[in-house]
């Protein structure tokens, strides 16, 4: 599933979690995300995410994990409908829990080389105050 169209920027994501990984190797991988993600939602201002945390790594996708793996388009055709069908077959996501959860990804900022998704690349001449390379360097 890291090699999904969708997960493409993942992998960067990963790198930074690795070091952390090798030195804590007990840890799983799903559960360093996963407090990265709350840290990072806590840092930026958001709410502090109390997390359960005891997620194992899995060795190999299931058989019946295909492209593109139950994430969402990033163009459909009615975006409302098709995030529902997508997250849907999780009993607990409601329309309130996609909100959130979509919402979530709009923090940061798409990159073509990453997502695809969008036509700006990386590099200071598409970038934003927070995205360019002086607010990289300074923080």
């Amino acid at each position: 599933e890291i090699q999904a169209g969708p997960n493409a920027g993942l992998s960067k994501a990963l790198a930074y979690l690795d070091p952390i990984k090798r030195e804590c190797p007990e840890v799983s991988m799903a559960d360093l995300i996963q407090m990265a993600s709350a840290t990072a939602i806590e840092l930026a201002g958001g709410p502090k995410i109390n997390m359960i945390y005891g997620r194992q790594d899995a060795e190999d996708s299931p058989e019946q994990s295909v492209p593109p793996f139950g994430l969402p388009d990033a163009f459909p055709e009615d975006p409302a409908a098709h995030l529902r069908w997508v997250f849907g077959k999780y009993d607990s996501m409601g329309d309130k829990e996609i909100v959130a959860l979509s919402g979530a990804h709009t923090v940061g900022r798409a990159f073509k080389e990453r997502s695809g998704a969008v036509d700006n690349g990386m590099g200071d001449k598409a970038a934003t105050k927070y995205t360019c390379s002086a607010w990289s360097a300074s923080g």
